[in-house]
């Protein structure tokens, strides 16, 4: 099947206004894992990271901070952030 200019730029035009679409009511999460107590202050620091994140990104990215290493041990969390 061979395509004319004419459906190739109609096509085009429709799949980047998908993507413009999608990607304008797209809502970023990040889980942010931290080894120490809610009450530390690298914990602290995170959550008002997670705040001034919120605040630039006009919250388009969420960052929820996990104290108490709730998600992964200590030692796991380098290793588990690298992917």
């Amino acid at each position: 099947m061979k395509l004319t200019k004419r459906q190739l730029i109609a096509s085009i035009a429709c799949t980047a206004a998908a993507i413009s679409i999608s990607s304008a009511q797209a809502q970023n999460k990040w889980d942010l894992a931290s080894a120490y107590a809610a009450g530390n202050f690298h914990t602290k620091l995170l959550g008002e990271f997670a705040s001034e994140v919120d605040k630039a990104s006009q919250g388009k990215l969420k960052i929820t901070v996990h104290a108490n290493a709730s998600l992964f041990k200590a030692p796991e969390i380098k290793r588990a952030v690298q992917g």
